[in-house]
């Protein structure tokens, strides 16, 4: 299954999606159809059931359709701003019982999650063959001549290999998946090389992980394409253990506040999370737009977790400024545990 986090996305996201139903179609005090309570409101006060008379003309049924698909639940609207102004009082709020005004923590970040992948991809796809024949010079009214020719200017190089050659045309085209494979095959050559001038007469008995590695840096070398797929879809599981790992870490240095929980590490982990990844989304459209310089936006990013810490914890600036430290270095830490593990099962399902 290669779209769990697209199958959660979109049913969290019809959580946003709500009937904005005035009133019921059925008046007070009539019988309610499933149990026969004397209805007072929308719905029914003992079985929940909608009171609804579903006799209606095609052309009712046709508008209420409309009407439930386009309109959005209030609550987004005042989430965003104060995950945005305020996180710190929506944290704190949703840990108080508040939470009737708010968007639900992880259904937030599913979709924002999605969101930013969805973007993202756009953002890396979008006029790379345009921006890499600029680095070389090239003229931006032909663009698709200019690439040609590079590509010829690649093949007609005689102090390259043919696997130089592979990872100067990926790079060319920005096919990661391709310039991650040529790299690994080159490794892999230059491995081989060593073996021989070593111990020529064991060259031909290849150890179980070497085989290992050799079976999949041929299947990224025959199909890049499908190793490109794979880091996608793997990086789409790997990045929800940002979530369990986040609360794990603050649970760490809060161990002696008996009044907090982990479940309250995972709410702030969820809130802080989002907005990170509305910040990332918000970069590379803007970048798509006004170019490098909105990556400068980023700087906003330690700030509104200062904002967030202090105010969902209630700990002063010095405090606040230790803990911020000790989570991002214990974050890039696990970080590159979790990057190792993302490029690990991807390449592990390029076996032929």
């Amino acid at each position: 299954m290669t779209n769990e986090l697209e199958t959660a996305a979109a049913a969290s996201a019809g959580g946003w999606l709500r009937f904005r139903r005035r009133q019921a179609d059925i008046p007070p005090g009539t019988p309610c159809a499933n149990c026969e309570t004397p209805l007072v409101g929308t719905y029914c006060h003992a079985c929940g059931q909608l009171a609804e008379d579903f006799h209606k003309s095609f052309w009712k049924l046709g508008k209420e359709a409309l009407e439930s698909f386009f309109h959005l639940d209030g609550r987004l609207a005042r989430t965003l701003p104060q995950l945005i102004l305020r996180p710190g009082r929506l944290t704190r709020d949703y840990l108080d019982g508040k939470r009737a005004f708010q968007v639900p923590p992880l259904r937030m970040f599913l979709v924002i999650l999605l969101l930013t992948f969805v973007v993202g991809q756009c953002a890396l796809n979008r006029g790379s063959a345009d921006e890499f024949v600029g680095q070389a010079g090239a003229s931006a009214a032909d663009p698709r001549s200019a690439l040609d020719q590079a590509r010829a200017e690649i093949a007609a190089d005689e102090s390259m290999t043919e696997e130089e050659k592979r990872i100067a045309e990926a790079a060319l085209e920005r096919n990661w998946g391709g310039l991650v494979a040529g790299i690994t095959a080159a490794r892999e050559a230059d491995q081989i090389v060593e073996q021989q001038a070593t111990d020529p007469a064991d060259s031909e008995n290849l150890t179980a992980f070497r085989a290992w590695v050799n079976e999949r840096a041929e299947g990224m070398r025959a199909e890049p394409r499908r190793f490109s797929l794979l880091l996608a879809v793997w990086a789409q599981r790997v990045v929800m253990l940002l979530l369990p790992v986040s609360a794990l870490i603050l649970a760490c240095m809060f161990f002696w506040r008996r009044e907090v929980f982990l479940f309250d590490h995972l709410i702030f982990s969820m809130h802080s999370l989002s907005f990170q990844l509305l910040l990332i989304t918000t970069t590379f459209l803007l970048a798509m737009g006004i170019g490098p310089v909105a990556w400068s936006l980023l700087w906003l990013s330690p700030v509104h977790l200062f904002v967030h810490m202090r105010g969902a914890y209630a700990s002063n600036t010095a405090m606040t400024l230790l803990r911020m430290f000790v989570l991002f270095t214990a974050t890039t830490i696990a970080g590159s545990f979790m990057l190792l593990l993302w490029l690990f099962l991807a390449f592990n399902e390029m076996a032929s």
